[in-house]
């Protein structure tokens, strides 16, 4: 009797550390194709650029080109001379004091920022309007908000960090 050689059904380690990186972009509220881009970044051993990720990926060089300037906005990656070549490429950004800062600094305290002030105000709007109801809810969330300010001044600390 014959051994029929295992085949391995596990899908190719590029491919899955790819995929690894979509869940990770979609569990941080970025599309899927921004987790593609990086991930592909991530396994590269060198820079890439924007024909690069066409050819590997087969998405549009137009979101190509707008998913690596996102990455690049927000500090993911950042942009690399080559001597092959006048395009721009892009590599990993490793430090990951820096990749935590600008991404705090552009995505996530603007937005905290922002829903704070939003919240304050319609606080203000349901204590104006005497509505019982809304006064009540919104001093349990000014209840967590004060529970939850060390977490946020940490935040801070780190997005301020040189």
């Amino acid at each position: 009797m014959t051994e029929t050689p295992i085949i391995s059904n596990t899908p190719n380690l590029e491919d899955e550390t790819i995929a690894f990186w979509m869940e990770i972009a979609v569990t941080l509220g970025f599309p899927r194709s921004v987790g593609e881009v990086y991930g592909l970044i991530f396994i590269s051993e060198l820079p890439l650029n924007a024909d690069d990720i066409v050819a590997r990926r087969g998405m549009s060089r137009s979101g190509a080109g707008q998913t690596l300037k996102l990455l690049a906005d927000i500090g993911a990656i950042r942009p690399t001379v080559s001597t092959q070549s006048r395009k721009e490429h892009y590599e990993l950004q490793t430090d990951l004091g820096v990749l935590v800062r600008l991404f705090l600094n552009s995505r996530v305290l603007p937005r905290v920022d922002e829903l704070s002030r939003r919240q304050a105000a319609l606080a203000a709007q349901a204590s104006a309007a005497e509505n019982p109801h809304l006064i009540a809810r919104f001093n349990k969330v000014e209840r967590w908000q004060s529970k939850t300010a060390p977490l946020f001044a940490l935040l801070k600390s780190l997005a301020n960090t040189a």
